[in-house]
């Protein structure tokens, strides 16, 4: 999978972004005696600090800069772009122009991997999915590394890695920007949704990133994709001569396919039919739409070669992720379910849905342009009251207008309070953001944390 700037390793590298797939970039070439420079808009002294937080001392061979991006990132072999940082930079086409490579974190980690990779994109659900499919292909017996947007740069984990092993990374749209020849053994698209209209012109744009997943696809890799979304149906067609086409879906959609049937999961497959899971109740993690994210990894995992019985065990295996629909605590007989990786409108319709009676929901974050007219109709059915904070509050409050009585709130904490007082003991508050959290912290885990220490100090409290 490598080729000669890796084999060779180059002499300079240029790193644009220094989060946590910059600093493992860093660290990586630092290690092979590369001269690295990194590059951010952040100003002097959080660059700084981020350099010694992470221990990167890399003598004379690190130089970085701060408060934008100069022409002195044109001075290196290659260049690393983290998925942050936008791909139409005036320094990347003058990249471009000089014929310098410009790859993600992502390209990079494949160049380098022995292991083939099981990628995933989609608008939401994507950890779900890969989490699934990780425990899926351990129990089946695989070497397994479960790494990308989920958390864990590919970069730390595939070096070391044999043949024998595979990958099972979570793709964003921002870093399938920057692919060269990433050519993952079986990719999937497990659902386009409007998303993302604060880094991409129109709705197309960012559909035709999550495409790139494809653009290496031979006959000898897999394509797995939702028959139940249109838009992936057609992407079906168009692909079909390129590379070999998977589908899974809610139902029996014909073809090789995994399907929900009745109480269980189903697969056809090269002529052979057979069941994956009897029962969805064996699963550890409820909820329709955590049996659709099953059958799309059992998909993966099936063009993978792994043993469809297997296969069940280890999707019945996995006992779901922190900050997603997370039961952090209970105060006054009220629960409170911490669903901070919730990012988009849908996230938030598949939170409200998960339980039986009216929620109390907070909501709100920085804006990417989702439709949250969308779930109009699953939020007036399944929501009591809403408390909105961050920057989408306001258009959130005035698409949500009628619908549930609404609240604003200036902090997390404020939010916390009057959720409580606005659910009564065997009620629900549940933190569904569907927001990304770059206004008021760091990431969805920092958000989700804070979520939870708040809800510890209601109970403290309330204990007193």
């Amino acid at each position: 999978m490598s080729d000669d700037i890796i084999n060779n390793t180059p002499k300079s590298v240029a790193v644009i972004g220094a989060a946590k797939s910059g600093v493992a970039v860093a660290r990586y070439f630092l290690s092979r005696a590369s001269r690295v420079f990194i590059s951010d808009v952040c100003d002097r002294g959080r660059l700084d600090g981020i350099l010694r937080e992470n221990k990167l001392d890399g003598g004379d061979l690190l130089e970085s800069e701060a408060g934008g991006h100069t022409d002195k990132i044109l001075e290196s072999e290659l260049i690393i772009l983290s998925p942050g940082v936008r791909s139409d930079l005036d320094v990347l086409k003058s990249a471009a122009n000089k014929g310098i490579p410009v790859w993600s974190e992502m390209e990079l980690g494949y160049r380098v991997s022995a292991a083939p990779f099981l990628a995933v994109t989609g608008s939401s659900g994507k950890s779900t999915t890969v989490s699934l499919l990780a425990s899926a292909m351990k129990a089946a017996g695989f070497e397994t590394a479960l790494a990308g947007n989920i958390g864990t740069p590919v970069i730390e984990v595939t070096p070391p890695l044999s043949e024998k092993a595979v990958v099972v990374a979570e793709v964003s749209s921002f870093q399938l920007e920057a692919i060269d020849k990433f050519k993952p053994k079986v990719a999937a698209v497990i659902n386009l949704m409007k998303n993302h209209l604060d880094r991409y012109a129109c709705e197309d744009d960012y559909y035709n990133a999550k495409k790139l997943i494809a653009k290496n696809l031979t006959m000898s890799e897999y394509l797995v994709l939702n028959a139940d979304d249109s838009r992936l149906s057609r992407w079906a067609e168009e692909f079909k001569g390129q590379t070999k086409i998977f589908m899974f879906s809610s139902r029996d959609c014909g073809g090789d396919c995994v399907y929900l049937s009745g109480k269980g999961i189903n697969y056809r497959m090269n002529g052979k039919s057979g069941v994956i899971i009897e029962d969805t109740a064996a699963m550890r993690i409820a909820g329709r739409h955590n049996y659709i994210n099953a059958c799309a990894a059992a998909a993966v995992a099936l063009c993978a070669g792994a043993d469809p019985k297997l296969i069940g065990r280890g999707l019945c295996e996995f006992g779901g992720l922190p900050h997603r629909l997370e039961l952090v605590g209970e105060v006054g007989g009220v629960s409170f379910y911490n669903d901070s990786k919730s990012t988009t409108a849908e996230s938030i319709e598949c939170a409200v849905k998960a339980f039986g009676s009216k929620v109390v929901l907070i909501a709100g974050g920085k804006d990417k342009g989702c439709d949250f007219a969308s779930i109009v109709d699953s939020v007036r059915k399944n929501v009591k009251s809403i408390i909105l904070i961050g920057e989408a509050k306001e258009r959130m409050a005035a698409v949500w207008d009628g619908v549930a009585p609404i609240t604003k709130a200036a902090t997390l904490e404020e939010a916390v309070d009057i959720a409580f007082k606005n659910a009564v003991s065997g009620e629900q508050v549940v933190f569904s953001p569907g927001c990304s959290s770059f206004d008021m912290f760091r990431n969805f885990e920092h958000r989700g944390d804070m979520f939870r220490e708040t809800v510890n100090r209601l109970a403290s409290r309330k204990a007193y």
